[in-house]
């Protein structure tokens, strides 16, 4: 599994939120493409991740 270009171990009945929070992101504030679809963190569905997915996860910044 590739997450933002980089490989990361792949465990079974891992899912795209269990994934974001072991990597102490809130969804809330990110938004996640899984083999090119995308979804707002908060409403990406929270299903198993697969080995050979690919996943992006972008930072929400606001500014003016």
């Amino acid at each position: 599994m590739l997450v933002n270009g980089a490989a990361h171990p792949h465990r079974p009945h891992l899912t795209l939120h269990a994934l974001l929070r072991d990597l102490n992101i809130d969804p809330a504030r990110v938004a996640v493409a899984v083999n090119d679809d995308f979804y707002p963190g908060a409403q990406a569905p929270d299903r198993p991740l697969e080995e050979d997915d690919v996943i992006e996860i972008v930072r929400i910044i606001g500014g003016g």
